[in-house]
């Protein structure tokens, strides 16, 4: 059986693929949100910021228990295959809901589903990956995930263009698309670990280290505003509706485009630097969007911003993989995940409800001074370990 395609584990390559559609179908979804909420549903940027960060932050709960759970039986696949055929089944019925609880109910259904599979994945690709390659594996998987994050935007862009706020075929477009992730998923070999627990204090435990290092993404992760907001940012300019997923696929360009240098670069740089460097991004790509006054300087801001999930999503993921024991991967990428989520709660409401209630340039303000807060605490996270390391 043939374990490497063009240089990359199987299990690896083939996750990547499955990313790629799912996010091709998910994110023609999401990138018709802000419209759909706008212009149908009639609710604005609290209502979305709201349903965003409601629906991520109770589903990445699921996150903590699932990847316990595999860990506990040592399995992955079960748990990959059932969230994303979850998350797909959730699409079509998009086309029946005309309330903010209706679609609520569906995006924390998808979300549940992103729940059970995703530390299962991220311990899948793993424990397929050799420990120099993590960073090269994980950019790869984002690089692909994002591929589809920019197909899709641009399908609904061109569905929209063509039949103005007929939502229905984009959902159901994204449905015909997400069985495709579903297909690849046969293709997927388990690793099944067999790693014994031993009897010393800590075996089952996550280190003092991890835990600092989800203190600090927990407070930078408060500070991320939701994409799904900053969007609207459109409309302030006065821009078209049908335009706003082209800013997304913008931001998801960029995002494709440097996810795995940025997992290289971890690889030979470390990750803690290629994370705060992303963070910066994100600070400036906040500023670029704020003071944007047309259309070119916002798609600027927006392919800026793309370089913060590039430069941190995946290498976040290959540093938990460092820094947890075998025996916890699933338990501490699912806690990574769940206090991200968590965080992604309080940005989504409090982000949401700053820029309806007050302005964007507040809201990015605030947004801005949390994440500085949040590289502040990481630095030092970063440092301590470094100076445990030194003693032992």
């Amino acid at each position: 059986m043939l374990e490497r395609i063009f240089g990359l584990p199987k299990n690896v390559f083939i996750l990547g693929l499955t990313s790629l559609f799912n996010d091709f179908s998910s994110e023609m979804v999401f990138a018709a949100f802000p419209a759909f909420f706008t212009s149908i549903l009639g609710a604005g940027a609290a209502s979305l910021g709201l349903v965003d960060g409601i629906a991520e932050a109770t589903a990445n709960a699921f996150k903590v228990y699932s990847g316990r759970l595999s860990d506990k039986i040592r399995s992955r696949k079960p748990f990959i295959i059932t969230g994303y055929a979850l998350s797909v089944a959730t699409r079509p019925f998009y086309v029946l809901v005309s309330t903010v609880s209706g679609t609520l109910g569906l995006r924390f259904l998808d979300r549940v589903g992103k729940g059970l599979r995703d530390p299962a994945r991220d311990a899948l690709i793993s424990f397929s990956a050799s420990e120099d390659t993590l960073g090269r594996s994980f950019g790869y998987h984002r690089a692909m995930d994002t591929i589809g994050a920019i197909l899709g935007p641009l399908v609904a862009y061109l569905i929209l263009r063509a039949f103005p706020l007929d939502f229905d075929k984009v959902f159901l477009t994204a449905f015909v698309v997400g069985l495709l992730s579903i297909a690849t998923l046969f293709f997927i070999r388990d690793v099944v670990t067999t790693q014994l627990k031993t009897a010393t204090t800590g075996s089952g435990a996550l280190s003092r280290r991890f835990k600092l290092y989800l203190l600090s993404l927990f407070v930078l992760s408060v500070g991320s505003l939701p994409i799904a907001v900053m969007l609207l940012q459109t409309e302030s300019l006065g821009l078209l509706i049908a335009n706003i997923p082209l800013f997304y696929m913008a931001y998801n360009l960029s995002y494709a485009v440097f996810s795995l240098p940025a997992g290289r670069a971890s690889d030979r740089f470390g990750a803690p630097i290629v994370i705060i460097i992303g963070y910066v991004f994100l600070l400036v790509g906040y500023a670029v969007i704020a003071l944007a006054g047309g259309a070119w300087s916002l798609a600027f801001g927006f392919l800026t911003l793309g370089l913060f999930p590039a430069l941190t999503d995946g290498v976040q993921r290959s540093y938990a993989s460092q820094l947890s024991a075998a025996e916890v991967r699933g338990k501490g990428l699912g806690w990574l995940q769940a206090v991200t989520g968590f965080g992604a709660l309080l940005a989504g409401i409090g982000g949401g409800w700053l820029w309806q209630a007050f302005s964007p340039s507040f809201a990015f303000l605030c947004a801005g001074i949390v994440v500085i807060s949040g590289l502040i605490l990481l630095m030092f996270s970063v440092s301590l370990s470094e100076r445990r390391l030194t003693r032992s």
